[in-house]
C-alpha cells in the first residue's frame, strides 16, 4: 500500500541537511513480506524501483522501517524487523551509491500493529523526505517584471503554470485589445504604465494566494498625481477602477517602473484622472499641458495670450511681442481708410460676417516666414463668444493688416491645455481677429437714399464714409433715366447723415491731381433733386493723394 503525505516546505541548499520532518514534503510506500520472512518479493523490488525512479530528483532522506506481525516473542521479532529492513537497505543501495547515505534505519519489531491485518503488518515502510520542486518564477517583458513566490497558487506548483506577461505603450494597442481609456464612472484618464498578466493551469486561470510582485514600466517621463487601477471587464471592455494606491516612481539600473504588491491578476496600470471634460483627447498616454511661458520658442501679451513659434519663423524672437488689440487699434478708421484711399471691403471684405471680439498682433522687426504659429487664448477672456474663431489677416505693401476669409477654428481635444486656453494653430502672419463668424450671413441690403453731384469734374473716384460705424464704401454713379452720370453718385441711407463723410478723388488733370474732403450734411443740398453738390472750387491740388489733409473725418 502507498501513501503520499504532502505538509509544508523549505528550500534545501547542501547535502549536509537539517529540517523539521513536519516541515518537510514527503512521500511513503510499504512492501509486504511472507511470514517469518525477510526476503523481499518480486513485486517489492518492483515497487521499490518505481518509488525511487519517481523521485530521483528530489530525495533528501530515506527511512526504512522494519515491522512485523504479533506472532513469535519479542525478541525474535525485533530481530525479524531488523533483517527486514536491511534487506529494503541493501536492495536500495543496488539503486545507487547516493541513496546509501541518505538511509537510515529503523526496526520496531510487533510495536506497531497498523493493520488488522496480520499478513499486512508484515511489512517495512519507506519514507521519503523530498526536495520541494516548486520554486520563485521570475517573468520579464522588457522592463515588466512579475515575481511569484512559491506557494502563490498552491496546490498547483509555479513550474506546472504558464503565465503571460505584457505590456501597453500606444493608443493603438489598447484599442486592439479593447481597452478602454475611462474609468468605472465614465471619467477619461492618462496612463503611464499599462501592464496585462495571468497565471493559468491547463488553461485555467489561476487565483493567488499571495501577492505576486509586479513591476509597471513608465511609458513617459515621471509625474505627480498617478495612482494605481485595476481593469474590469465590463462586456468585452475592459474600464478601470481607481485603488487609491498612489504610484511611486523606483529608479532601476535600466528602467524606471511602478512598484507594487499585487493579490490579482489581469490588467493593471497607473494613471490619472484628466482635469476636465475639455480634454478629450485620443491619445492614452499623454495630451498637451499648458504653455511653459519660459519656453524660448514662447511669447506672451500682458493678458496671457501665448504665442508659441516654430523654429524659423523669425531669424530671431529678440523684440517679438504678443499684443491684444482689444481697442482693435489696429483696424483702420475712416480718415485711415482715406489716406489709403480704400474702402472696408478691400481690407476687410466680410466685416459683415463676423462680429470681431479683438485683433492679436505680433510685432516684430522682421516679417514673419511660411510657419503655422501656436495661439493659446484663455477661455475666460472669450466667455462672451458662442463659437469664437480667428481670422487670419496679413499685411499690405503699405502696412495695414488686411483679413479675407481665412478662418481658423479651434483645435479641439489636445490635452490638459483645452481646461484653460484655447488653442488655435495659424499661419504666421502676426496678424489675427478673434470673433464669433457666421458664414451664412449676407451683406446688409443698403438703398439708396441722396445724389452726390461733383461740378465740373468727371471720373472721380468717391469715398462715403461713415464715422460712428467706421465703414466707407466706394460710392457708384446714379442713374437717371437710363443714362449713367459721370459727375453723379449714390449715397446710401444712413441713421444720421451727419455722421457721413466724403473724399473725392480726380486724376483727370495731366500736371496735378484733385481732392476735397467734405462732411456731408456740410454741403450744399437740393431739396428738389435730393443732391448734396460739391463745388470745383473747393478742391484741392496735390501731386499725389499722400499729401492730402483730412479733418473732417476725425
Amino acid at each position: 500500500m502507498k501513501k503520499l503525505f504532502l505538509g509544508c516546505f523549505l528550500i534545501l541548499c547542501c547535502a549536509n541537511f537539517s529540517f523539521g520532518q513536519e516541515e518537510a514534503i514527503k512521500d511513503s510506500m510499504e512492501v509486504f513480506f511472507k511470514l517469518d520472512k525477510a526476503n523481499l518479493l518480486k513485486e517489492s523490488t518492483e515497487a521499490i524501483t518505481a518509488a525511487f525512479e519517481k523521485n530521483k530528483e528530489r530525495i533528501l532522506k530515506v527511512r526504512v522501517a522494519g515491522h512485523t506481525c504479533d506472532l513469535g516473542s519479542d525478541n525474535y521479532n525485533m530481530g525479524l524487523s531488523e533483517r527486514r529492513a536491511n534487506s529494503a537497505f541493501e536492495y536500495v543501495k543496488t539503486l545507487g551509491d547516493a541513496y546509501q547515505e541518505k538511509t537510515e534505519l529503523f526496526f520496531y519489531g510487533e510495536k506497531e500493529q497498523k493493520y488488522d491485518d496480520r499478513e499486512q503488518n508484515r511489512r517495512v515502510f519507506v519514507l521519503f523526505y523530498l526536495e520541494d520542486d516548486d520554486r520563485d518564477t521570475l517573468i520579464k517583458n522588457d522592463c515588466a517584471e512579475v515575481f511569484i513566490e512559491k506557494g502563490t497558487y498552491k496546490p498547483t506548483k509555479t513550474k506546472k503554470s504558464s503565465f503571460e506577461l505584457k505590456y501597453f505603450d500606444n493608443t493603438k494597442v489598447l484599442k486592439t485589445n479593447n481597452i478602454s481609456i475611462e474609468d468605472t464612472e465614465g471619467r477619461k484618464l492618462y496612463f503611464n504604465s499599462v501592464v496585462h498578466f495571468k497565471a493559468t493551469f491547463e488553461g485555467t486561470e489561476l487565483a493567488a494566494k499571495k501577492a505576486v510582485k509586479i513591476k509597471l514600466p513608465l511609458v513617459n517621463e515621471p509625474k505627480e498625481g498617478y495612482t494605481f487601477y485595476e481593469g474590469v471587464d465590463q462586456g468585452g471592455k475592459i474600464v478601470w477602477k481607481n485603488t487609491g494606491k498612489p504610484c511611486q516612481v523606483t529608479d532601476g539600473a535600466d528602467c524606471k517602473t511602478y512598484d507594487f504588491d499585487w493579490m490579482n491578476s489581469g490588467y493593471c496600470a497607473c494613471a490619472t484622472q484628466r482635469e476636465c471634460e475639455e480634454d478629450c483627447n485620443g491619445d492614452a498616454f499623454s495630451g498637451v499641458d499648458r504653455p511653459d511661458l519660459t519656453a524660448a520658442n514662447i511669447r506672451y501679451s500682458a493678458e496671457q495670450t501665448v504665442a508659441e513659434f516654430e523654429d524659423g519663423t523669425y531669424a530671431s524672437l529678440d523684440g517679438v511681442t504678443v499684443i491684444d488689440d482689444n481697442n482693435k487699434e489696429e483696424d483702420l478708421d475712416v480718415c485711415e481708410q482715406f489716406e489709403y484711399g480704400i474702402a472696408t471691403s478691400d481690407w476687410f471684405p466680410n466685416k459683415h460676417k463676423m462680429k470681431d471680439l479683438k485683433n492679436i498682433i505680433i510685432k516684430s522687426e522682421t516679417a514673419p516666414g511660411s510657419k503655422t504659429t501656436r495661439l493659446y487664448l484663455k477661455k475666460e477672456s472669450l466667455k462672451d463668444l458662442n463659437q469664437p474663431v480667428i481670422l487670419v489677416g496679413d499685411r499690405h505693401t503699405k502696412g495695414y493688416a488686411k483679413y479675407a476669409d481665412n478662418i481658423v477654428a479651434p483645435t479641439p481635444c489636445l490635452g490638459s491645455v483645452n481646461c484653460e486656453y484655447v488653442v488655435y494653430d495659424v499661419p504666421s502672419t502676426g496678424v489675427y481677429k478673434v470673433g464669433d463668424w457666421n458664414s451664412g450671413a449676407g451683406k446688409p441690403k443698403k438703398e439708396d437714399k441722396w445724389i452726390l453731384k461733383v461740378r465740373l469734374l468727371k471720373e472721380s473716384v468717391v469715398f462715403i464714409g461713415n464715422k460712428k460705424t467706421g465703414e466707407v464704401y466706394k460710392a457708384k454713379n446714379a442713374e437717371r433715366k437710363g443714362k449713367t452720370r459721370p459727375k453723379e453718385y449714390v449715397i446710401y441711407d444712413t441713421d444720421n447723415v451727419g455722421d457721413l463723410v466724403v473724399y473725392v478723388q480726380n486724376s483727370t488733370k495731366p500736371k496735378f491731381k484733385l481732392y476735397q474732403e467734405a462732411a456731408v450734411s456740410e454741403l450744399k443740398y437740393k431739396k428738389a433733386a435730393n443732391m448734396y453738390v460739391m463745388r470745383r472750387v473747393k478742391f484741392n491740388k496735390v501731386q499725389d493723394f499722400s499729401e492730402a489733409q483730412f479733418t473732417k473725418c476725425k
